[in-house]
């Protein structure tokens, strides 16, 4: 994929090299300032600052999302949740890596069940948190009005809902008695950053009131989302619950789902993205929506400071700037640790071909042994030292479902770090990295 980044990462506004120009989808974009002599200079400032806050509300990196109609990708995931709800009375367990957009699809989620009449609260967990916490942070997140029972004397103190629940030390059957304190018939309860939670009897005991409300035939269900690799990681082994659940993993974005995701921002914040440019972005983010609209919204503002209305070349290279230099500290730390302070041209080479090299739909990759002092890493041979010393480092871990030889990277973000580092370097790194047959291949 470097090889593809980099061969195009030099084009022409409006034009991917190698290609006929090809036609946006965008509308032609309001003009950028009033052209009528008479404006005053406050009506300048007012539409500069209107398309600021149209880029704002376009590419949200920070925020995720809250309505469909700006979703791209995970319908297929987003369809399943609603269907093992809706039509199995499943419990879901969703799962991936950060920045794949897990909020925004539970945002999406809560919103079409709140459409049927469904009661949702949510919860975001913290590490101390236990299995009372959890429930209590659910009740406070439904509006009192839905409580059936009216408040006690002494309840009012309470948040929310949670007058639903008894004093003390919780149990997994005072789950059941919340059936018979609401208005509504039916009631799904979201636990967000489960992943966080590091008490192990939290989890079985949020496990057995899953398979108890199931057991039940109760209207309560539970949505867990969290960070990891597989239900049992996240939720624990809990065979007698697992006709119980339905997992659902959020794979990698698809290059065509992140050029749509930019194409879909542009449009809304009246912009013009290149195809090359949605072409460059994309290889860069390797289908993680986190790392495209913060690529997005950075060149955004660029254009925006040139007076512009279409993303060119220098605002991708400030993208770059700020995204590398703003880049979470343990994968800049790790980056500048293993390639000791970028002076050790043999490693980043060498972290450039991993994270250009072949991966599975979940960021995943292969090491297998590949002749004497060897590996075969992602697809592309490499010197077993070089590997063990990532080994060593932290930096890539096994995915423990896949068998001995699958690995991924430690901190998900490493990989497009790296690619981020080497495009904005700029030619002289890029001919430590490609041969010139290589600059014009065009291949993932």
């Amino acid at each position: 994929m470097m090889q593809r980044l980099l061969a195009h990462i030099d084009w022409p506004p409006g034009r991917r090299p190698g290609s006929a120009p090809e036609p946006s989808s965008s509308p032609p974009p309001a003009p950028l300032l009033p052209s009528h002599p008479l404006h005053a200079d406050a009506d300048v400032t007012d539409v500069e600052d209107a398309r600021r806050t149209a880029l704002r509300k376009a590419f949200t990196p920070t925020h995720p999302l809250r309505s469909a109609r700006r979703l791209a990708g995970r319908r297929t995931q987003l369809a399943r949740v609603l269907r093992a709800m809706l039509d199995e009375s499943a419990h879901v367990v969703m799962y991936a890596e950060r920045g794949r957009g897990k909020t925004s699809l539970i945002n999406l989620v809560s919103e079409a069940l709140r459409a049927l009449a469904f009661m949702v609260g949510s919860y975001s967990c913290a590490a101390e948190d236990d299995f009372d916490a959890i429930l209590r942070g659910l009740m406070r997140s439904l509006p009192r009005s839905l409580l059936a029972v009216p408040v006690q004397q002494g309840e009012d103190r309470l948040l929310g809902c949670e007058a639903a629940l008894p004093d003390g030390r919780l149990q997994t059957h005072d789950v059941l008695g919340l059936t018979g304190r609401f208005t509504g018939r039916r009631m799904v309860l979201v636990v967000d950053e489960f992943d966080r939670v590091t008490d192990v009897a939290t989890r079985t005991r949020l496990a057995d009131t899953i398979k108890l409300l199931s057991d039940r035939a109760a209207p309560i269900l539970f949505i867990i989302v969290g960070v990891s690799d597989n239900l049992e990681e996240l939720l624990g082994r809990h065979p007698s619950i697992q006709r119980n659940v339905v997992s659902v993993p959020l794979p990698l974005l698809t290059d065509t789902e992140i050029e749509a995701l930019l194409e879909r921002g542009a449009q809304e914040a009246g912009l013009v993205f290149p195809p090359a440019a949605r072409y460059a972005i994309a290889g860069l983010a390797r289908g993680v929506p986190y790392i495209a609209q913060l690529l997005a919204l950075h060149a955004g503002y660029s254009m925006l400071r040139r007076g512009s209305q279409e993303i060119a070349r220098a605002d991708l290279d400030e993208a770059l700037e700020i995204a590398v230099a703003e880049a979470d500290p343990r994968v800049s730390r790790l980056y500048e640790t293993l390639t000791e302070g970028g002076r050790d041209t043999a490693m980043r080479a060498f972290l450039r071909s991993l994270a250009n090299g072949t991966q599975d739909a979940f960021g995943r990759f292969v090491v297998e042994p590949a002749g004497p002092g060897f590996l075969s890493v992602a697809g592309r041979a490499a010197p077993a030292e070089l590997w063990q010393r990532l080994v060593d480092a932290g930096a890539v871990r096994r995915c423990g479902d896949g068998g001995p030889h699958l690995f991924a990277m430690a901190e998900a973000t490493f990989g497009n770090y790296v690619l981020m580092r080497a495009a904005r370097d700029g030619p002289e790194r890029r001919a430590e990295t490609l041969s010139p047959v290589q600059a014009t291949t065009v291949a993932r």
